[in-house]
């Protein structure tokens, strides 16, 4: 029943003492946090409810009629304040649901079977209602239907979005006869398309993981398509192998000037390799010696400094922060290339930690689902990653003070989780830093919970790029 559920708000206390007489202000602040927690999607009726009570108060008092007025008031701020309530309790207790929902929404049209979304959406429709009026049993069969019906739905999406541009990819590849050109390439692109079709067919809800292995097909089969392109280049102009040749040299002895060898044109390209390889491991053979040399030097001072008093530790440890700060702010420089500074802002603490502020990944209320035009940023921010490839990652979850603090703690464990899933995806080969998450929930405000644009920056991901504690 409708209001079974506002009985129960009232005995909880979350509703408005009618002792306090409601302004409109209070029922607008009210139905703006409601709005942001979705009510007009998982609590439209007291919403709809809310707004009418607001007019018809609005009304009486443009009538002077106060008293009348005030009674509306009162009962508008129950049901705007009793829309928050239930559309955050909808989102906690059917949270797969509405993440499924909003990948499939957040797909885009193009990728949509209409009639399956269609009728997603009237399922959805019914669950809400049910829960809207108390009945929450019946609200969870019906949803475990409209789950069905979106899962459909997504692996219909999926298969558009992730599997098809590897197959179309792998169509041009087979076009120029890649197959007898580059097999390996081959082979990788088509067992990335392979495991695409096993992971959306068993878990459509695992985007980070489809992007990933989309990508790696696509790259694949575009490897595959620009070898058999060369070979046959080479078929129908047997000089061209020549000119490739000189330019591969060319290549090895810019190499090889900057680390101080000379190499040979009658070298085979395998020889060249090799005492670059060398000189490398000369060189990183040189750099350790010079550590171990500075290594020894500073054990002898350190053991001349135990005689001195704590200030000096302190100042040791003041030097070597400012040393970690100009590192971090010479490699700064490089990622100004890397990020719009209106959707990342790139900051430095005095601990020197790097943090990537990542302003623009615009989580939708309640969701945990990384939106698709958040993919180029988190990419970008992966080259930063490997700028400071040295460092540990720490992905943390923030949100504004909208909603119980216990449902914003989780909200934002939940999106550090999935951000820190998305960059382990892309994080090929295991040569990555370890990676973290954590959620602070509302504890860690950087602007004015009681404004709006104050909310919106308090909704954030940051990826902090931890520097080496002493």
């Amino acid at each position: 029943m409708v209001r079974r559920i506002l009985a129960l708000l009232l005995l909880s206390g979350w509703v408005f003492s009618t002792a306090q007489a409601a302004t409109v202000a209070d029922v607008e602040q009210a139905l703006s946090d409601a709005r942001q927690l979705r009510a007009l999607e998982f609590a439209p009726g007291h919403l709809t409810r809310a707004l009418g009570l607001l007019d018809q108060a609005r009304h009486d008092q443009s009538l002077d009629s106060p008293a009348a007025a005030e009674a509306l008031l009162a009962r508008a701020l129950q049901e705007a304040r009793g829309a928050g309530e239930v559309a955050q309790r909808f989102s906690e207790t059917f949270a797969p649901l509405v993440e499924s929902r909003d990948r499939l929404q957040l797909a885009g049209e193009r990728y949509v079977r209409k009639d399956l979304a269609e009728r997603a959406e009237r399922e959805f429709a019914q669950v809400v209602s049910s829960f809207e009026q108390g009945k929450v049993a019946r609200a969870k069969r019906q949803a475990r239907i409209a789950e069905r019906t979106f899962h459909a739905a997504q692996v219909v999406a999926a298969r558009e979005r992730f599997v098809r541009p590897v197959s179309l990819a792998l169509a041009d590849a087979r076009r120029v006869n890649a197959i007898a050109y580059a097999p390996n390439a081959m082979k990788a692109a088509t067992d990335a398309r392979h495991k695409l079709e096993r992971l959306i067919k068993e878990n459509p809800d695992d985007e980070a993981k489809a992007h990933a292995l989309s990508h790696r097909g696509r790259e694949a089969a575009a490897r595959a398509t620009r070898i058999a392109k060369l070979g046959k280049q080479f078929a129908r102009k047997p000089a061209s192998i020549e000119r490739w040749v000189d330019e591969e040299q060319a290549r090895n002895a810019m190499l090889g000037k900057a680390l101080g060898v000379r190499l040979s044109a009658a070298q085979t390209p395998e020889a060249q390799q090799e005492i670059l390889r060398q000189a490398v491991e000369d060189m990183k053979a040189g750099y350790a010696a010079q550590l171990a040399d500075a290594e020894a030097q500073i054990q002898a001072l350190n053991a001349k400094l135990e005689k001195y008093d704590s200030e000096l530790v302190g100042m040791a440890e003041i030097r070597r922060k400012l040393q970690l700060r100009r590192e971090a702010e010479a490699k700064i420089k490089r990622l100004a290339g890397l990020f719009d500074p209106e959707q990342v802002e790139v900051l430095l603490t005095p601990e020197a930690d790097v943090i990537l502020r990542m302003k623009a990944v615009n989580f939708r209320s309640g969701s945990a689902v990384i939106p698709p035009s958040a993919y180029a940023m988190l990419d970008a921010a992966l080259q930063a990653i490997g700028i400071f490839s040295e460092r540990s990652v720490r992905v943390e979850g923030h949100t504004d003070s909208v909603g119980s603090s216990q449902f914003n703690q989780t909200l934002s464990e939940r999106r550090a989780n999935a951000v820190r899933d998305y960059l382990l995806q892309q994080l090929s080969g295991g040569e990555h830093p370890m990676v973290t998450a954590v959620g602070f929930g509302e504890d860690r405000p950087i602007a004015n919970n009681e404004t709006a644009e104050g909310r919106k920056k308090n909704r954030r991901i940051d990826i902090v790029l931890l520097a080496p504690r002493g």
